[in-house]
């Protein structure tokens, strides 16, 4: 009998319309809020809980019937439903969910419609946690697995929470919790309340629905609920009144005799505007009615919600999961454009309960996944990082970053950067007129600087391929920093990824400068000249080790000279040029340099700032070859005489002509000028 009461009843279910809930609280003129229900009507709804004896759904409904107060009953594949008269919604389960799906098990026929998710256009993207400026970039994710003991490692919340904390923008920023057993309260009313606090939730449990019945004849009505497991549990009177005392201000709230459910109600009350978010409540049954999705079209202003239809067997929701978070992630791309790309063989007309045909009253139905959007599409990471060009991977806080100058020289420093950009393909990028903006200490560098198309192989912009079509690499090159850099500081680099002009993907890092201090070492067939510079004073020392010999140079451009028996006397005069003009034999035409602070021996060590791999890129004389001594090394070959070569930090290493050369090493240096005489020449001027 029961059996054939419960097919009639499922056919009825589908054949109903979705229902529309009104958000304001009472439904149907039923009190939602749970504060302003009398404690003594609540009490009457847990005694009858606590005193009904299980049966057949007819028999319930009969006995439930006889019951003056109750108001409303509903029935579906798992759970029946009662209501008194400004009380709470009480359940009864029929049968014990499934540990095989994400609820119970069905009867129900599919659903003859689909609702049909709004194309999002995806110029109208942004990024979950937008709105807390520099600090979006440290995104939440809460992940809920109330009943972790049931599903083990067929768990869909597990996925998320592999994937997303090795991602940058989430390292500490996950709260997951799960029941790993029965009676275990590890989850908690203040979590399901806590939503707003993070940029992506994914709750993975069970689901179910029940539609209210009218007449002696038992026929359905339009007023249909679903209905999400908490794992919150109670397992004595005492538990219940004190959950019931922190319950009070809670709304949209269901219950068995020992666990609280969710109903639609309860996100309208505690979630009215949900922006720039991604919820995914990964349970059976919460597409059927409409009313998930009513509710959530009515509170999201910006984000996505994904959920499943019917019944959906756990090691399928969690490969249609595991596919949509590598599209989101790996590929960087919005939520609706991941589950687009999903394919429909792991999201569309899933098979289920064909491996439950045990049970005895089952029959196979078939489910999918599906989409509430509203707003900007949402990307749940930041799709633009800063590469390091020596390990090939997102440069990390902290590293020495590669400038091209002398720092604190009163000039600006240049340097190149490498950004990977994620989520589209290049020819989207292009089509969609996106650019990139650069910020070096505050200061805009690089101002809505479209990239693409890369037509020009010798300007300053260089464009690759990454990973996967959605991922493009984009060099730019010898970037003004309009600024004199301090030695080993702090530098806070800030890229914007423009999808529109409102819209955008951030990252922001520290770097450091490092030192410009050097020791360089010049050799020659027949000499060897040591020269060393503190980038604090801008002091030069040089020492010949042949004769014992020493020179000095300083920020204003005397040279300093131990004279015999006059002692240290400092000079410009032009004469004085002779002492260092044979410093170095290369020829080394092609910097043209003009010193603006120091002396000629100063070009030296300015070679290490001026002579740069993003300089001899756009030489014509200039070659990049392959080989040098290790693999992170760059190597040019210059007018086919001169070798020269950059170090895995892009810094100059070395520059080498047959048997001259002058080599390059970056240590901290301190150098103290002699107290020195200024010596000039007698005026034969009248």
């Amino acid at each position: 009998m029961r059996n054939i009461f419960l097919i009639l009843i499922s056919f009825l279910l589908f054949s109903c319309n979705d229902g529309k809930k009104d958000n304001s609280g009472n439904i149907n003129g039923i009190l939602e809020d749970f504060s302003k229900m009398p404690d003594s009507v609540i009490q009457k709804g847990f005694t009858i809980l606590d005193t009904i004896q299980l049966k057949p759904v007819d028999n319930l409904v009969k006995e439930l019937r006889q019951i003056p107060e109750v108001q409303e009953i509903g029935v579906g594949d798992e759970l029946l439903s009662f209501r008194l008269k400004n009380g709470p919604t009480m359940l009864i389960k029929l049968k014990e969910f499934s540990s095989i799906t994400k609820g119970g098990t069905s009867n129900s026929m599919p659903s003859m419609t689909m609702l049909n998710p709004p194309k999002v256009d995806e110029n109208n993207a942004n990024v979950v946690g937008a709105q807390r400026g520099e600090n979006r970039q440290n995104k939440k994710a809460l992940l809920l697995s109330p009943y972790a003991w049931h599903f083990a490692t067929t768990s869909d919340v597990l996925v998320p929470l592999e994937k997303l904390k090795t991602n940058k923008n989430y390292r500490g920023g996950i709260t997951s919790k799960a029941n790993s057993s029965k009676t275990e309260q590890t989850i908690t009313i203040e979590d399901y309340l806590s939503f707003n606090d993070y940029d992506v939730v994914h709750l993975g449990t069970h689901g179910s629905q029940t539609c209210n019945i009218e007449g002696e004849i038992i026929t359905m009505t339009t007023n249909c609920q679903s209905y999400i497991a908490t794992g919150i549990t109670f397992t004595s009177d005492e538990r219940r009144r004190e959950l019931q005392e922190s319950l009070k201000n809670v709304s949209g709230l269901a219950f068995t005799p020992t666990e609280i459910f969710l109903t639609p109600a309860f996100f309208a009350a505690a979630y009215p505007d949900v922006n720039n978010k991604l919820f995914i409540l990964s349970a059976c049954q919460l597409g059927q009615r409409g009313d998930v999705e009513t509710t959530f079209d009515n509170i999201l202003q910006n984000g996505q919600l994904f959920y499943w239809h019917n019944n959906v067997i756990a090691t399928d929701a969690k490969k249609a999961f595991n596919s949509m978070y590598d599209r989101m992630l790996q590929y960087g791309e919005t939520s609706p454009t991941a589950f687009e790309n999903v394919p429909d063989v792991l999201k569309k007309n899933l098979r289920t309960f064909e491996s439950e045909e045990k049970r005895g009253d089952s029959i196979e139905v078939y489910t999918y996944l599906k989409m509430a959007t509203k707003g900007n599409a949402m990307h749940i990471i930041e799709p633009i990082s800063f590469i390091d060009e020596k390990t090939k991977n997102e440069l990390q806080d902290g590293v020495v970053y590669p400038f091209e100058g002398i720092l604190e020289d009163d000039q600006p420093e240049k340097a190149s950067f490498t950004l990977e950009f994620l989520g589209y393909t290049t020819q989207e990028i292009q089509d969609k007129g996106m650019s990139f903006s650069l910020k070096v200490d505050g200061t805009t560098v690089l101002d809505h600087i479209s990239f693409l198309p890369d037509t020009d192989y010798y300007d300053d912009i260089e464009v690759k391929a990454g990973k996967n079509e959605k991922t493009t690499l984009v060099t730019f090159k010898g970037v003004n920093l309009k600024k004199d850099l301090k030695k080993t500081s702090s530098v806070k680099l800030e890229g914007f990824f423009h999808f529109s002009e409102e819209n955008y993907g951030y990252q922001m890092i520290n770097v450091s400068t490092g030192s410009s201090d050097m020791r360089i070492v010049m050799k020659s067939s027949d000499a060897s000249v040591n020269m060393f510079f503190d980038a604090d004073n801008y002091g030069l020392k040089v020492t010949y080790p042949a004769e014992n010999q020493n020179l000095f140079s300083d920020e204003e451009g005397y040279i300093y000279i131990n004279a015999p028996g006059k002692g240290w006397i400092k000079t410009k005069l032009i004469q004085m040029f002779t002492a260092v003009s044979q410093l170095s034999s290369i020829n080394m035409d092609f910097a043209g340099l003009e010193m603006n602070k120091g002396s000629v021996m100063h070009k030296i060590p300015a070679f290490a700032a001026e002579v740069t791999i993003t300089m001899l890129e756009k030489e014509p004389r200039a070659k990049k070859i392959s080989g040098g001594i290790g693999t992170e090394k760059t190597v040019f070959i210059y007018e086919g005489r001169l070798t020269i070569t950059f170090d895995s930090q892009k810094r100059l290493e070395s520059l080498v002509e047959n048997e001259a050369a002058i080599y390059y090493y970056y240590e901290n240096q301190q150098i103290t000028m002699p107290n020195a005489q200024v010596f000039t020449m007698p005026s034969f001027i009248n």
